[in-house]
């Protein structure tokens, strides 16, 4: 029996860490770029337009650098980034239009109501004044998100993610979506950008239902096999894996 531990998580997100940056790396052209100081550079590429009724909200906001902030912002609308569901709003902190990625906000006070939500992302997106339409990629992300979290910590943990793996996490996402067409170059663009650590790993295990053992098995033996050699890593997390399909049938 191989147990797991925060060494086995040191190799995933060093694995993750130099894919994410080889990938943006490409997304600015080859470019380096440089943030704010006072903000992201996520956050700050952003025009106030008014597409909608503005509504205010107080959130707590986590950027990439892992800086925790609170925002009293006026929302304008929501869109879908590369990445993902954004807010664009006027940040009353920083008196200008600023892009929030949803995926970051840990907590929504809705001023109107006084209510705080804890899911942000469920939130904004069935807002009846900021509803849009979410595209098939969305939808199928959202569907496979646990998945693609315990997929991609093993594709790591042997220290790399080589693109045959990647791939197998394209095709389960394929295999899962029944909807509709998906764009591949959309999905791998939001693919590229998973960089899931301890404790989203074993958050997104314990949601895990038995009725997507099958599916989830089979894509862990096409990642295992991807690079046609067993890493005693990638073996622990399996076996974690397992254990938990076991008791969750």
């Amino acid at each position: 029996m191989s147990w797991l531990g925060l060494d086995h998580f040191v190799a995933v997100k060093a694995a993750l860490g130099a894919q994410a940056a080889a990938a943006r790396f490409l997304d600015v052209g080859g470019k380096t770029s440089a943030a704010q100081a006072e903000d992201s550079v996520e956050m700050t590429d952003a025009d106030d337009a008014a597409d909608t009724a503005p509504i205010v909200f107080h959130l707590v906001y986590e950027d990439t650098a892992g800086n925790v902030s609170q925002r009293i912002v006026t929302v304008r609308k929501v869109e879908t980034g590369r990445s993902g569901p954004m807010l664009l709003c006027f940040c009353h902190l920083r008196q200008r239009a600023r892009r929030f990625s949803l995926d970051r906000v840990a907590e929504v006070f809705d001023v109107s109501t006084g209510e705080v939500y804890r899911d942000p992302v469920a939130f904004f997106l069935n807002h009846p004044l900021l509803m849009v339409a979410e595209s098939h990629e969305d939808r199928a992300f959202r569907l496979c998100s646990d998945d693609l979290t315990i997929l991609t910590v093993v594709g790591a943990a042997d220290g790399r993610f080589d693109p045959a793996e990647q791939d197998q996490l394209l095709l389960h996402v394929f295999d899962r979506y029944e909807d509709g067409a998906l764009d591949e170059n959309l999905l791998r663009g939001r693919l590229s950008l998973l960089t899931p650590d301890h404790a989203s790993f074993f958050q997104s295990l314990s949601r895990v239902r038995s009725e997507d053992g099958r599916l989830l098995r089979r894509s862990l033996r096409r990642i295992v096999d991807a690079d046609g050699q067993l890493d005693p890593a990638e073996l622990a997390f399996v076996e974690t894996i397992e254990g938990h399909l076991v008791k969750a049938g």
